[in-house]
């Protein structure tokens, strides 16, 4: 298979993974936080209780990603934010990062777009509305920002520490999942806790509320690039000290 042909067939499936993962996320919000009833009482008609069940369908419903047939071709990124530091680790060819993107943003409006189809018209409801994130009263753009991109940041430098570690790679994609949901039952209820673009933008998109969907599409990038320096970083350093001096001593000499 040429490398146009790989590119455009691991787009593709990192669409498909996408929009399952959507389609997933879609309906959690309408089964879960769609049908809260404060007035009933209890610890699981609030929205922290609900969360303690959202999250880890969530987040381990990305580890299943990760760890499918279809995503072990990709890398099972169904993220822009993971697609870039993945380029960034040397994992993902520069010339697969705009169509993965492309392919993971496209993902995202069908599997919000099929959540639609499946669940009629409550999906569109005001208590569901297209599972759109939106952050707690009194939240500044510029505080969901920090902590998108925080969080982001973390689950970007595990992945990191995994991905160059023989050791520790197996366990990856179940420590990004477990990652996922401590961030949702963490900040699920204030800045949304997503730390993904492609989560946001199918249901941004079709639901109209565009107000924060910048912050949602580029915090998580930068928080993503800002990990990827710092491990690289320390992963040079790590092989550097590793060298022997013949190594050393090699390297320094001049060249023929």
């Amino acid at each position: 298979m040429s490398g146009n042909r790989r590119t455009l067939h691991s787009a593709l499936l990192e669409l498909a993974l996408t929009a399952v993962m959507l389609f997933v996320v879609a309906t959690t919000v309408r089964w879960l936080l769609g049908t809260l009833d404060p007035a009933a009482g209890g610890w699981w008609n609030t929205p922290e209780g609900r969360l303690l069940a959202v999250a880890p369908l969530s987040g381990y419903t990305v580890t299943a990603v990760m760890l499918s047939p279809w995503g072990r071709v990709t890398g099972g990124h169904i993220n822009p934010a993971i697609t870039l530091a993945m380029w960034r680790y040397g994992r993902t060819p520069g010339r697969d990062v705009a169509p993965f993107i492309a392919g993971q943003l496209i993902g995202s409006l069908l599997g919000v777009a099929a959540g639609r189809l499946v669940w009629g018209p409550v999906f569109a409801s005001p208590a569901v509305d297209f599972a759109v994130i939106r952050p707690a009263p009194g939240w500044s753009w510029a505080a969901v920002a920090v902590i998108e991109a925080a969080t982001m940041f973390v689950i970007v430098a595990v992945a990191g520490i995994g991905v160059s570690s023989r050791r520790l790679g197996p366990f990856t994609p179940w420590a990004v999942g477990t990652m996922i949901a401590a961030q949702i039952i963490a900040f699920g209820t204030l800045s949304g806790g997503i730390a993904n673009p492609a989560r946001e933008f199918g249901p941004a998109l079709l639901s109209g509320d565009l107000s924060l969907l910048p912050v949602y599409l580029l915090a998580p990038p930068l928080g993503a690039l800002a990990a990827t320096v710092v491990i690289n970083g320390v992963v040079a350093h790590r092989r550097a000290l590793a060298r022997t001096p013949a190594d050393r001593e090699r390297a320094a000499a001049p060249q023929p």
